[in-house]
């Protein structure tokens, strides 16, 4: 058995038995894991108000096996980000990054840049007011790079130019390339102005400080909309929880 103490962010917990919870995490040092936390749902002192979603906390876990729970022994509440919870639209902007993460991050695969990501953009929601929309379509851009699955927007796959030229320019989800007006193919795909490939290019590859410094014009922002939410629903095959409720909302 090992015993692990790492900052984490709690992704999702579930009832277990009658008085224990399950709880997935995304930690600093080993990515995303399942635990089991003992008693929770009676513990009036190990664990309350310490395993909520969308919390950044302190674990003390014990690993058995590779393929097994781990046991969480101990949790020290970092930033309850309690701002997210007094507001429908921004609970449902973390909402969305959480279930990406849970989406998208494989087991047990350590990704410090994720945790980064994940924990800056619970933050910045807190003061994100008419911006985090914004804030919700970068963490998309940079997740789904960190996870391979970033749109190719360097040149046109037919081609070769490169989208400095005057659009419009397209974007094929199911074969993950860019193509000019010229050499559009037939089907489905996302329409993007070169100011929208550039800032969609910087979000992959900013700092991670000065990515949330970007921001969107009308037209970028439906286009971006329409192009990562076409990706995320083509690699995953399903709609997402969240983005649901968002819709229902209006903040989508």
């Amino acid at each position: 058995m090992w015993t692990r103490r790492s900052d984490a962010v709690i992704l999702r917990t579930r009832d277990h038995g009658e008085s224990d919870r399950l709880v997935t995490f995304f930690s600093s040092v080993q990515g995303k894991l399942t635990g089991i936390a003992k008693g929770a749902r009676r513990s009036k002192r190990r664990f309350v108000h310490t395993l909520e979603p969308l919390s950044l906390v302190h674990l003390t876990y014990v690993e058995r096996a590779p393929s097994s729970l781990v046991r969480i022994d101990a949790s020290e509440l970092r930033n309850p980000f309690t701002g997210l919870r007094q507001d429908l639209a921004r609970l449902g902007y973390a909402s969305l990054g959480a279930e990406l993460v849970l989406e998208l991050a494989p087991e047990r695969e350590a990704n410090p840049a994720l945790f980064a990501l994940l924990s800056q953009y619970l933050d910045r929601l807190l003061e994100a007011g008419a911006h985090a929309e914004v804030l919700a379509l970068l963490f998309q851009a940079r997740i789904l790079w960190l996870s391979g699955f970033g749109p190719n927007l360097q040149r046109c796959a037919r081609c070769g130019q490169e989208p400095a030229a005057p659009g419009p320019w397209y974007f094929s989800t199911s074969q993950g390339v860019l193509h000019c007006l010229v050499h559009r193919c037939g089907g489905e795909a996302a329409k993007l102005s070169p100011g929208t490939i550039l800032l969609l290019r910087q979000a992959q590859r900013l700092p991670l400080e000065k990515l949330w410094r970007l921001r969107f014009h009308p037209q970028s922002r439906a286009e971006c909309r329409t192009l990562l939410l076409g990706l995320i629903r083509h690699h995953l095959e399903k709609d997402l929880k969240s983005l649901t409720v968002l819709q229902q909302i209006g903040a989508q």
